[in-house]
């Protein structure tokens, strides 16, 4: 019974932060630079993918690329990129949603030891 009340509590946490959330979408765009509402829409599109089953850290664009070779997948691959040409003029979204989170998992590790290096070299100035 008590895991219950910690996942109701949980969800209920969940609620408030996406209530929170949503309408700081448009507020960036409109106040803002825009940065922290797309890093905000990045981060919806990545809990739908875990809702559907995907990885936490992956867009599902890239997941439908990466599984265009699924049936259901190949359509959705289609759909998305006819939707992204139609309201933004991008091709190949999937393909390129893809490619950028390849990249994200590649520059991860240059990051994290470059973080490393900065702050042993700004604790050696001091």
């Amino acid at each position: 019974m008590r895991q219950v009340g910690a996942w109701v509590l949980i969800w209920f946490a969940c609620l408030l932060v996406s209530l929170w959330s949503l309408p700081a979408i448009p507020l960036s765009a409109v106040f803002g630079s825009g940065q922290r509402g797309w890093r905000l829409a990045v981060s919806f599109d990545q809990l739908g993918n875990v809702a559907a089953g995907g990885d936490e850290d992956e867009v599902f664009s890239s997941r439908c690329w990466r599984m265009r070779h699924k049936a259901m997948y190949g359509y959705l691959v289609r759909l998305i990129d006819w939707l992204f040409f139609v309201l933004d003029g991008q091709k190949n979204h999937c393909l390129n949603a893809w490619i950028e989170e390849q990249k994200k998992c590649q520059v991860w590790h240059a990051k994290t030891a470059n973080n490393t290096n900065t702050s042993r070299k700004i604790s050696a100035k001091k």
